[in-house]
């Protein structure tokens, strides 16, 4: 039991310290959607710019990877 939970925090560790990844896109509207890869965070901006940023604000030093889309993406608000 006591090394399940030792690689369960191991494992929430590492992940922790992983680059986020962001996919960044324009929704049918228009507006400019962020989304991070696993779900943690995301948002709707009126700007490229705003939604970069705000990347960059939620990988508080972390690192991240921003990825830019062509094609429209919708926000995904179920995680």
């Amino acid at each position: 039991m006591e090394s399940q939970l030792l690689d369960k925090h191991a494992s929430q560790i590492e992940v922790a310290c992983d680059p986020l990844r962001f996919t960044l896109g324009r929704d049918h509207d228009g507006l400019w959607i962020v989304q991070e890869a696993h779900g943690l965070c995301g948002g709707l901006f009126t700007s490229e710019n705003a939604a970069t940023r705000y990347a960059k604000f939620e990988s508080a030093g972390r690192g991240s990877v921003i990825r830019v889309i062509p094609d429209p993406i919708e926000l995904n608000c179920s995680s």
